[in-house]
């Protein structure tokens, strides 16, 4: 059996791998944040990862607070359509009612 803080590990990666890295959260299609920077694979990632919950900046200077996509996932924004987190969420739940 697996200790608890191992469970939560798993559980991270797990949620992580679902992202497509599309940058479209972080204003890749419209006004990126500053931080949102492209592999040579054409995947996007932020150079701030693990500070990425305080104050930043757009492209074009606007200031937003960077927060994680559980706040904005019921939000609207440029490309929501093809995060795999929010196709995720509109996955039919299983019901185990008898």
């Amino acid at each position: 059996m697996k200790d608890y803080s191992s469970y939560i590990t798993d559980k991270e990666k797990e949620h992580e791998a679902l992202c497509k890295r599309c940058g479209a959260c972080c204003g890749a299609l419209n006004d990126p944040c500053i931080h949102l920077q492209k592999d040579k694979q054409g995947k996007y990632f932020c150079d701030t990862y693990d500070n990425r919950t305080r104050e930043h900046n757009t492209i074009s200077g606007e200031t937003f607070r960077c927060v994680d996509i559980r706040s904005i996932i019921y939000k609207e924004w440029k490309g929501k359509e093809n995060c795999e987190y929010f196709l995720k969420l509109k996955e039919p739940s299983i019901d185990h009612s008898p």
